[in-house]
């Protein structure tokens, strides 16, 4: 079953972020839950890690925005990744059904729709999994996990910046370094991220990669002229998806161009990411590149948050107070 976590927060919106297929939503969203606590509430998915049902995680996922509206809040849904695609199939199916779902705004990073959106080498990984779990002798569900796992980490990789933590006695005087203290910090999440890598059970793992199949995508027939949800949408795209994401996709090609992602998403905006200095982002790298994913969604949600009458009250007599050596590890938020 899946897990939800709930963090209060102060304002007109309860989010509800749907991660990928790794990291835990937990570790997807950390440098983001101060961020977005300033404007409501934010409920975190995680996934089982013995199993994996895309109909029971639409179901959850539908009945967390409906607590939501509940609780007197604007549902804000957000899909990071594979996470996107899930949200994709939950507004589709919702809308199909003539039961649409109603919400204050879409954040999408990264978005994956459909395993052909995957780069060649990751296409190739996923496409020897699904083969070998079709043979008719069952093939080896042993080396299917493994390449789930070399999938997992491929994509968890994209993640952090993989540094060298000093240990010993200069490990203490490193931490009170703003460079020491984040790269401490960096090493703490990796190892949470490989703590989850390997407590997913050899199915868990195989059914997460076969779940990517039974995402059917953006409509390529008559139903592409109806849009998935009208609500303000943003997306967010790494600037170097290209080792992710191949953006010829059939999902990546329309989502990645504002005049072809209106059709689906009327009142959409889409934002290429790039550090301050103008260095290119990875795929849905909102641990490593926080600052400059944050930068975009607080932009987005100030403006969302002033056509309720509200504007959260950002902390900045908190922030006074807080340790020069701590600063590098909160600028994401």
């Amino acid at each position: 079953m899946c897990e939800f976590r709930t963090l209060p927060g102060r304002g007109p919106f309860h989010f509800v972020c749907v991660p990928g297929v790794v990291p835990d939503g937990p570790e997807t969203f950390l440098r983001q839950q101060s961020l977005l606590r300033r404007f409501g509430p934010v409920t975190v998915l995680t996934y089982p890690y013995d199993s994996f049902s895309v109909d029971e995680v639409l179901a959850h996922i539908r009945a967390a925005i409906e607590r939501a509206r509940a609780d007197g809040r604007q549902p804000v849904l957000m899909g990071v990744s594979v996470g996107a695609g899930i949200c994709l199939e939950l507004l589709r199916r919702a809308r199909d059904q003539g039961q649409p779902i109603d919400l204050a705004a879409l954040l999408l990073i990264s978005p994956f729709t459909c395993t052909a959106d995957l780069a060649p080498l990751l296409a190739r990984l996923v496409g020897g999994i699904e083969q070998e779990v079709d043979r008719s002798d069952g093939g080896r569900p042993d080396q299917a996990l493994e390449r789930g796992r070399a999938f997992f980490r491929s994509l968890a990789s994209k993640s952090l910046t993989a540094k060298p933590v000093v240990t010993g006695w200069r490990s203490f005087f490193t931490l009170l370094t703003p460079q020491g203290f984040a790269e401490w910090g960096e090493a703490r999440i990796r190892a949470r991220i490989e703590r989850t890598l390997a407590a997913i059970t050899s199915q868990g793992g195989v059914a997460r990669v076969l779940a990517l199949r039974q995402l059917g995508g953006l409509d390529q027939n008559a139903r592409a002229t109806k849009p998935l949800t009208e609500v303000p949408t943003l997306i967010l795209w790494g600037s170097k998806e290209r080792h992710t994401l191949t953006m010829d996709g059939p999902g990546t090609r329309i989502l990645s161009r504002p005049d072809l992602a209106s059709r689906h998403f009327p009142d959409v905006e889409v934002q290429w990411v790039y550090t301050q200095d103008g260095e290119e982002v990875p795929h849905a790298s909102l641990l490593k590149n926080a600052p400059d994913f944050n930068r975009h969604l607080r932009h987005f949600l100030k403006r969302r948050a002033r056509t309720y009458g509200l504007l959260p009250r950002m902390a900045l007599l908190a922030r006074a107070a807080i340790p020069l050596a701590l600063l590098p590890a909160l600028r994401g938020s």
